[in-house]
């Protein structure tokens, strides 16, 4: 039996992520989200068999609570899956520094709440796997997305400091980073989103994307690989074209 914990289950990916763990009644699924109703509202579409623990991924108190109730249950996670995220589009001429510090808190911070809580005992056991849900926007700086970029680069570090850290214990880490995904949340944006897809398909993908060796991986694959090869361009390449793309 493989136990996970998915932080971030009741909406969007996470909550496909959950529905597609869930499918695989070998599984032991640890939920956990915000909202309690949401959870609630989860667990009885799931063939595995499940706990649900809400926090907020915010308040230190609210996440060590979290991983005492995990303890208390006998349970250490095998695989812990970080998929909370924030986001809202903001220009630097609309810049809100009180969301610019929410999505911070959750899609960085969070993360590392979190993992400070469960890898000393992941370290105990030399054994494990931590799945941070990053994205594409990380690569590169882009219009109309200031504090979430810059959030998920900083994941995307972290994850490279676990990585080098956690290896010589046996703990698989790695990073997946989705391009569009059609959720509540990027339904907020009023641009072109190319190559988007649904939850249920970011879900599937990063369950396969999990089942490989490779640390950093992306989706789709055109468009994801493509703007990280923008990122590997000189700085006076990469702006020239940014600056072509904001002017259409």
């Amino acid at each position: 039996m493989n136990t996970i914990w998915l932080v971030g289950a009741s909406e969007g990916i996470g909550r496909a992520l959950a529905v597609e763990l869930g499918k695989d009644d070998t599984n032991f699924l640890i939920l956990s989200a915000r909202s309690q109703d949401r959870l609630d509202e989860l667990a009885p579409m799931l063939q595995a068999k499940s706990l649900l623990v809400a926090f907020d991924v915010t308040s230190n108190t609210s996440v060590s609570d979290a991983w005492r109730t995990i303890v208390r249950h006998g349970i250490v996670p095998d695989t812990i899956i970080y998929c909370a995220g924030y986001y809202k589009p903001m220009s630097m001429q609309e810049l809100d520094i009180g969301e610019v510090e929410k999505m911070i808190d959750v899609n960085l911070t969070g993360a590392i709440r979190v993992m400070h809580q469960a890898i000393p005992e992941l370290i105990d056991k030399k054994a494990g796997h931590l799945v941070l849900i990053g994205s594409i926007a990380a690569y590169i700086g882009l219009p109309n997305s200031i504090g979430y970029g810059a959030s998920k680069a900083g994941l995307i570090h972290f994850a490279e400091n676990l990585k080098s850290e956690l290896d010589i214990y046996n703990i698989k880490v790695q990073v997946i980073n989705p391009g569009f995904v059609k959720t509540r949340l990027t339904d907020l944006n009023s641009f072109s989103m190319p190559s988007i897809i649904s939850a249920d398909d970011a879900a599937k993908a990063i369950i396969k994307k999990m089942q490989k060796t490779s640390f950093e991986s992306r989706f789709p694959f055109w468009f994801a690989n493509t703007l990280k090869l923008l990122s590997r361009l000189p700085y006076w390449v990469y702006f020239k074209i940014i600056r072509a793309m904001a002017q259409k």
